[in-house]
């Protein structure tokens, strides 16, 4: 949970300089013996279990220079530069180690991950195999490999070597976690559970097996355990960030927003300016629609960590959809810069005192780099195609191959995993705002880093979908369905295709895919469940639909979308009472969004409850008041009660709304009154007033078009499935 983090200068980083120093002593004299290397070791040890990955690389890279003949700093080095994304430089640090103990296990164990992460399973598994060679029922080792096997898909291998290293070392509590989330992913809550008491019995301090077991439990909907064990954990550990986040989640899902605040603010106190616990705050703000309380957490997150990405690629999505287009590209400029500059993973809000060589670039200042970006990456990848054509020319044994790969390093190379989130973004943007030819140029680049990414494919899909080539949809919704980096990108994958089946007519299908992705993807997201329920509402299956809905509210109570669906479908079937708890429910989640007044409204007026429907009107026009529908809809609800008078008011104070938000309807509205009311004059002013509304609103419309037409004319096929 902790996304990406930063580079920073060495005078960001002086708590970290100063707890080196501590350990190595006043004058920072190097430590000597093997006392002070196990001390480090374990010290190493208790950073990466708590999360704080740049500390602990800190202190690897310590040890590799105070012991350098104990190899075990090397493989944590080399490990932890792995886990933060920094691939380059953890080529760099097995280099020199396999240079120097070419056979040693724990460096082969580095080196499979390596290759497992870059997705080259069968480098990787050449690397386990020579390790467990040297080293028979090494227990990490069989983790590991069993860690890239479920990667790769293999469940069943990885189940074998998950219990192999279990049996192996039973105190490596990781073995565990990793059984119970496999059953888990499986559908079996009974083994899951099982795997993570048998791995608390083996140690009940472990703070990462609780946090698991917790997410677990939440998912599972056992809310008072979760909470126990999120309890238990930050007992044991007040600064485990992914606990602390944890537990906000919990508060959140239980319809606790102000509770869910305070937590998160209590680890920010007991952690310190936690870059992921302050862009969780401010995601808790936004979807609460508190844009004015969010935008000042993102000006802390600029203090403290001037270069989070995900803060920024949020920040910039509120920032595009508040209408802040220029302030967007900037934020999705530096987000790129950041990435470009050496962005870690998982190191809580703090960056590396040293950043990788071959990370290093000059500053991003225009959005032509994410356009040469984009061509490098693909020029890359187009190398890396070559050079296994080659190999294969050459007549290789499939062993020799493998061994190759596995001990060939190219320096230079980009690190190419990091950019897809952010140029995927990237390239959303740009489609909104018409301009197709560096999109095309952004997506192309993501489809190179990762061909599967199911946020990509899913993009493409809706492409193709809107182009009328529904083919080409279903070939990169299905492509998508295999995504293994992101859940919520395979997830939308599973949705976008079974609402092109429902499209074609191809109902049971549609309905297929729906459950497979409940099945494949755990949990499902409540806008997942919310879409499912929205297929059985139109395929008149009320019972299901009920059900999908009440499903997708108890995974997210926020989910203020699922409550407007849900009161909607609950008033058409004239289930007032289920209908009115519905959108009480979400005007309390989400009180700034219009559209769950409107619907209020709408079924209190079914009901012919009109001062009910007063009350409501007026609550929601000191939520909304640039919502000009909203006093349009109060104004006719006035003078179908023949509050004339009252309704003039209402209609002029909708019409009072700034320009992007004026509504021509409103003056229709207003004109059919006024022309009842016999003043033909005033209804042939607001008809020519509504006119105007709609030439300015075409006006917009058409420069955005433009702005698309100019922006595809050299552009490449932005539908193709390639």
């Amino acid at each position: 949970g902790a996304g990406f983090e930063t580079l920073t200068s060495e005078t960001q980083q002086q708590p970290q300089l100063d707890e080196l120093l501590s350990f190595f002593g006043p004058e920072g004299s190097a430590p000597s013996g093997p006392r002070s290397a196990a001390l480090l070791q374990r010290k190493v040890k208790c950073l990466r279990r708590s999360g704080r990955l740049a500390e602990a690389l800190e202190l690897s890279y310590a040890g590799m220079s105070h012991f350098p003949l104990v190899r075990s700093f090397w493989a944590s080095a080399a490990a932890l530069e792995l886990r933060i994304g920094r691939v380059e430089a953890a080529q760099e640090v097995l280099d020199e180690a396999l240079r120097r103990w070419p056979g040693n296990a724990s460096l082969l164990l580095a080196l499979g991950l390596m290759h497992a992460r870059q997705r080259d399973y069968e480098a990787a598994s050449y690397a386990f195999r020579t390790a467990l060679e040297r080293e028979p029922g090494n227990a990490a080792v069989l983790h590991a490999w069993a860690s890239a096997e479920v990667a790769k898909g293999d469940l069943v291998a990885a189940r074998s070597r998950f219990r192999a290293a279990a049996a192996a070392n039973p105190g490596m509590i990781h073995s565990y976690t990793s059984l119970a989330r496999l059953e888990a992913a499986a559908g079996d809550e009974t083994a899951a559970r099982q795997h993570f008491k048998d791995g608390h019995a083996a140690d009940p301090t472990h703070v990462p097996l609780l946090h698991a077991w917790a997410t677990f439990e939440l998912n599972c909907d056992k809310q008072s355990a979760a909470r126990r064990l999120l309890t238990k954990a930050l007992e044991l550990d007040p600064t485990h960030v992914p606990s602390w986040m944890a537990k906000g989640a919990l508060e959140w899902r239980q319809g606790n927003p102000s509770k869910a605040r305070e937590v998160f603010e209590e680890g920010l106190s007991a952690v310190g300016p936690s870059a992921p616990l302050l862009s969780a705050l401010a995601d808790l703000e936004l979807r609460q629609m508190n844009i004015k309380n969010a935008r000042e957490l993102f000006s802390q997150l600029r203090t403290s960590t001037p270069r989070h990405v995900p803060s920024l690629l949020l920040e910039a999505k509120m920032e595009h959809r508040s209408g802040n287009r220029s302030r967007a590209q900037r934020l999705y400029l530096e987000a790129a810069a950041s990435v470009a500059a050496g962005v870690v993973r998982g190191s809580e809000g703090r960056g590396l005192l040293t950043p990788s060589p071959a990370t290093a670039v000059a500053p991003v200042t225009s959005p032509e780099f994410l356009c040469d970006l984009a061509i490098a990456l693909r020029q890359q990848q187009g190398r890396q195609q070559q050079q296994e054509q080659q190999l294969l020319r050459e007549g290789r044994s499939s062993e020799e191959q493998q061994q190759a790969t596995a001990e060939g390093f190219h320096g230079g190379a980009i690190t190419a995993a990091p950019y897809a989130a952010v140029l995927h973004a990237c390239a959303q943007m740009l489609l909104v705002e018409g301009d197709l030819a560096m999109a095309e140029e952004l997506l192309l680049a993501v489809e190179a880093v990762e061909s599967n990414n199911g946020h990509m494919c899913h993009t493409r899909g809706l492409l193709c979908q809107r182009e009328g080539n529904l083919t080409a949809a279903e070939q990169w919704f299905r492509r998508g369905l295999d995504c293994r980096t992101s859940r919520d990108g395979a997830m939308l994958c599973y949705e976008g295709l079974a609402e092109l089946l429902a499209f074609q007519g191809r109902k049971e299908e549609a309905r297929a895919a729906w459950k497979a992705g409940a099945a494949a993807v755990q949990p499902p997201t409540s806008r997942f469940l919310r879409q499912a329920a929205l297929f059985e509402k139109k395929e008149r299956n009320w019972v299901a639909a009920g059900a999908l809905f009440a499903d997708a509210v108890r995974r997210d109570p926020q989910d203020y979308r699922s409550w407007l669906q849900w009161g909607v479908f609950e008033s058409r079937q004239r289930n007032w009472e289920a209908a009115e708890r519905c959108f009480q429910r979400g005007t309390s989640v989400a009180p700034g969004y219009p559209y769950l007044w409107l619907a209020y409204v709408s079924s209190l007026v079914a009901q012919r409850r009109i001062s009910d429907a007063r009350i409501v009107l007026r609550t929601a026009t000191q939520h909304c008041p640039r919502h000009a529908q909203l006093w349009m809809e109060w104004a006719l609800v006035e003078a179908a009660a023949g509050n004339a008078e009252m309704a003039r008011q209402l209609f002029g104070r909708g019409s009072e709304v700034p320009s992007n938000y004026q509504h021509e309807p409103l003056y229709q509205a207003w004109a059919a009154f006024e022309a009842e009311m016999g003043n033909e004059d005033v209804a042939a002013q607001l008809i020519q007033r509504a006119e105007q509304v709609a030439q300015a609103h075409t006006a917009r419309r058409l420069a955005t078009e433009d702005k698309a037409v100019s922006g595809s004319g050299s552009g490449g096929n932005v539908n193709g499935a390639t």
